[in-house]
C-alpha cells in the first residue's frame, strides 16, 4: 500500500506534472491521460483535483475561443483530443 505522497508526489505534484505534460498535446498520451484521470480521480488529493479542474476549464475556454476565431493552433489539439478533455470534464460537470 502506497502513502498519498508515494502515489501522487509531494502535494500531488507528480500527478499534476503528468497532467500538465498531456494537456494540449496531440498524441496518444491524451487518451491515456484521460483514462488515468478518470480511473483515479477520487483517489487524488483534493488540491490536485482542484488544479486539474481549473486548468482543464481554462484550456477548454481558450480552445473554444481559438475555434471561434478559426485559428490554426488549437489549445486542446485535434477534435479527438478535445473530446478526451471533455470526457475528463464530465468528472465534475456530471457531478453537478
Amino acid at each position: 500500500m502506497l502513502t498519498t505522497e508515494q502515489a501522487w508526489g509531494r502535494g500531488g505534484l507528480m500527478a499534476l506534472a503528468a497532467f500538465r505534460y498531456c494537456l494540449g498535446r496531440s498524441t496518444y498520451i491524451v487518451s491515456d491521460c484521460a483514462d488515468w484521470l478518470i480511473a483515479n480521480w477520487q483517489a487524488m488529493p483534493e488540491g490536485t483535483r482542484h488544479c486539474i479542474q481549473r486548468e482543464v476549464e481554462e484550456a477548454i475556454k481558450r480552445d473554444e475561443d481559438a475555434r471561434e476565431r478559426r485559428e490554426e493552433y488549437l489549445p486542446l489539439g485535434h477534435d479527438c483530443d478535445r473530446a478526451e478533455w471533455l470526457r475528463v470534464r464530465a468528472l465534475w460537470t456530471d457531478a453537478l
